[in-house]
């Protein structure tokens, strides 16, 4: 099972090789549009910055679902992976709005702890 659509640009999908465990996935060529936000805030744009609107856009909107999922960002990409489906869907509703509305994403980016960020 691949979503492709409900969370765009970020993808979402149960792993052929380890059914029950699900990833939600950003990868670099979706992050270019909104560099300029988290220079902005002195931060990077990459997989790391993305981890970093993640833990924020969880403390700040949806502290239900720490500790639901793990994290694994790379330069080039952001990922987010688990066995709760619904936990990692609830994170890719709170990723598109960011990746969508770049004052929810300034927000977020200022608001959250600049450690997460690296």
């Amino acid at each position: 099972m691949t979503d492709r659509t409900t969370f765009a640009p970020l993808i979402f999908f149960e792993y052929d090789h380890k059914p029950g465990h699900y990833c939600l996935m950003l990868s670099d060529q979706h992050m270019g549009g909104s560099e300029d936000v988290f220079e902005e805030c002195g931060q990077y744009g990459n997989g790391y910055g993305w981890a970093g609107v993640a833990r924020s856009a969880v403390r700040a909107r949806a502290p239900e679902l720490d500790g639901r999922f793990g994290l694994d960002p790379e330069a080039g990409m952001f990922v987010a992976y688990g066995e709760d489906s619904d936990a990692l869907k609830a994170l890719g509703a709170l990723m598109r709005t960011a990746w969508h509305d770049r004052t929810e994403l300034k927000a977020l980016i200022e608001s959250g702890d600049p450690d997460w960020f690296d």
